[in-house]
């Protein structure tokens, strides 16, 4: 995963830089470093965010489930 991917996926899932860094336990000014392209990830930092985004992917689209949303009915069709 390059910077560049990590930002990507964040801003996808429309977590902001501090709520990354808190939640993989870096700091923040890191996470901005990476996604600049000015430090490259670390393998065991990389690890550790994919688990961290796959989770929160996977709490979106559960969220996503639960809703109603008109016209749905249309587009199943």
């Amino acid at each position: 995963m390059t910077g560049n991917e990590c930002k990507q996926w964040r801003e996808r899932l429309g977590i902001k830089q501090t709520r990354l860094a808190w939640d993989v336990g870096v700091d923040a000014t890191l996470v901005s470093r990476w996604e600049a392209g000015v430090y490259r990830l670390r393998p065991a930092v990389i690890e550790s965010i994919r688990v961290y985004l796959a989770q929160r992917l996977v709490e979106a689209k559960a969220e996503l489930a639960t809703m109603e949303l008109p016209g749905i009915e249309q587009v199943a069709r």
